[in-house]
């Protein structure tokens, strides 16, 4: 059932060239992220490196093990990956996982094998559905934070030992996942070393973004994990604790990013920037002191923003904020669990404009029980703010959520398909047809392209093309999709058949001001 069987896998060496208890493990960390097969990634230019595997080299580093990283980003393919295997030969090959790269996560675990090195899945995927990549052909899978786990798994395997038990991990036997005790998170991330930059070719990335954009930016994680608790949401690494690093260890960081690399914008990554306000006015206050010249950006929960946090925000240098809006109905902001109140994102996205911040808005639609009328709420509220950047996805249907666990009954296409949907596809059958779906995600565009042309086109103009597309969309559009339902009642409910509603794990509560 299990091709990675447990630690010992009959015909392969315990570890290369006759290891010993003196040996000094070698570790090859890969990320198996190639951004030309992406489908977002071919609309939005956002590539950093990721700061998982890079901290988790220099954690391995600090423990005396020789340590490199395989980055695909910028790949054609994978055989990049064989040579540096072969040139290395490591005793363990530790492999990123994300749903998107799944395949090709198991494709390095084949190479990895074949070499004779142990295949460690990690990262949140694997910690989600560790069967499917035991299955799959990796030898274990580390769940939770990988740092101490992988450090232990390359000692154990440079010595000859087995592997089974380590803290943290999950191995494949006849029938059953086997796991061993739990390792608990980490409580001081003070404690970790900065990530280690050197170990690729940074300045790729710092090249592609400045020709871009005109400034070399840099990703800087300050926490790990997140408190809330929404619906659609996993949270497989770091679960729902929260802990951050001490405002003086971030601006170590900020600091070293600049002198080094001469980086001059910063993403903080984090899941929710900011969540304790204290911690960030001294971070904030630290920036503006030693004048780092940096600008930033984050994202937040509309309920943080305050107006005048906003404005210390950006004297310290934000441009531009993410912002989780997800849905213009308050009904389907309380299904999903999102814990927040349409005026919340209101006065966020005015205090916002008023200071002359970007706004990215994340959209979500085909979520379970919404209506088309909750479409238009969300569309309304769009046309309303018109944030500068935006996406809208289809809710995708993550391994490990209740809004998963809600219609894993449901799920349509084949597993390809839904590792690399990109929000672009219904992953699960709904209350209306995919076709339904992406003529929404038409209408957004459309209409974001009618208002970038305020001020170059007179404003009743573009006031009339608003109003002809909503009358093709009433008249036209939605009579022909919906009938298009109809005609698939064979497969699936008709559009007047709602699905169950992903129930919160609390009543959602009056979020404060």
């Amino acid at each position: 059932m299990f091709p990675g069987g447990v630690a010992k896998v009959p015909g392969r060496p315990e570890a290369p060239s006759g290891a010993s208890a003196r040996t000094v493990p070698r570790v090859l960390l890969v990320d198996p992220y190639l951004a030309r097969a992406d489908p977002m990634e071919r609309k939005f230019v956002e590539l950093y490196p990721s700061l998982g595997v890079l901290t988790l080299a220099a954690v391995l580093r600090a423990r005396g093990i020789e340590v490199r990283v395989t980055d695909l980003t910028f790949a054609r393919s994978t055989a990049g990956l064989r040579s540096d295997i072969r040139a290395f030969q490591p005793h363990v090959v530790g492999v990123h996982t994300k749903t998107l790269t799944f395949l090709r996560s198991l494709e390095a675990a084949h190479i990895a094998r074949e070499a004779g090195a142990v295949a460690v899945a990690g990262g949140p995927d694997a910690t989600t559905r560790p069967g499917d990549y035991l299955e799959g052909g990796f030898d274990t899978v580390g769940s939770g934070e990988g740092e101490e786990t992988l450090a232990e798994i390359a000692w154990t395997v440079a010595s000859g030992g087995p592997i089974d038990g380590v803290s943290g991990t999950i191995v494949g036997k006849p029938g059953a996942l086997v796991r061993g005790p739990p390792r608990p998170f980490l409580k001081d991330l003070d404690r970790l070393p900065l990530p280690a930059w050197d170990l690729i070719d940074l300045d790729r990335y710092l090249e592609q973004w400045r020709a871009r954009t005109g400034e070399r930016r840099m990703a800087v994680l300050t926490s790990r994990g997140c408190p809330f608790d929404c619906s659609w949401c996993s949270k497989p690494t770091f679960g729902r604790t929260f802990r951050q690093q001490s405002p003086a260890r971030v601006l170590d960081e900020l600091r070293a990013l600049k002198d080094r690399y001469r980086v001059d914008y910063v993403r903080f990554c984090d899941d929710v920037f900011g969540i304790q306000r204290r911690w960030l006015e001294e971070l904030l206050d630290g920036m503006i002191r030693e004048q780092l010249g940096l600008q930033f950006e984050c994202l937040a929960r509309v309920e943080l923003l305050k107006p005048d946090l906003l404005k210390r925000m950006r004297q310290a240098g934000l441009a531009r904020v993410y912002l989780g809006v997800e849905s213009g109905s308050q009904r389907m902001l309380d299904t999903m669990n999102r814990g927040t109140r349409l005026h919340q994102v209101e006065r966020a996205a005015a205090a916002l404009r008023k200071e002359g911040v970007r706004q990215y808005w994340f959209l979500m639609l085909g979520y379970p029980g919404e209506t088309l009328e909750d479409v238009e709420e969300t569309l309304r509220l769009f046309r309303r703010f018109s944030p500068e950047e935006y996406s809208v996805s289809i809710a995708v249907p993550i391994p490990g959520t209740r809004f998963y666990e809600t219609v894993k009954d449901r799920l349509v296409g084949t597993a390809p398909r839904r590792h690399s949907s990109g929000g672009d596809s219904l992953l699960y059958i709904g209350a209306y047809p995919e076709s339904m779906y992406r003529w929404q995600q038409r209408r957004f565009r459309i209409d974001a392209a009618l208002r970038r042309a305020r001020g170059r086109l007179p404003g009743s103009m573009i006031d009339g093309a608003s109003r002809t597309l909503d009358r093709l969309h009433e008249r036209v559009a939605k009579p022909i999709l919906l009938g298009s339902r109809r005609r698939e009642a064979a497969s699936g409910p008709s559009h007047g058949t709602e699905l169950p509603l992903v129930p919160p794990r609390h009543p959602p509560a009056e979020a404060a001001d």
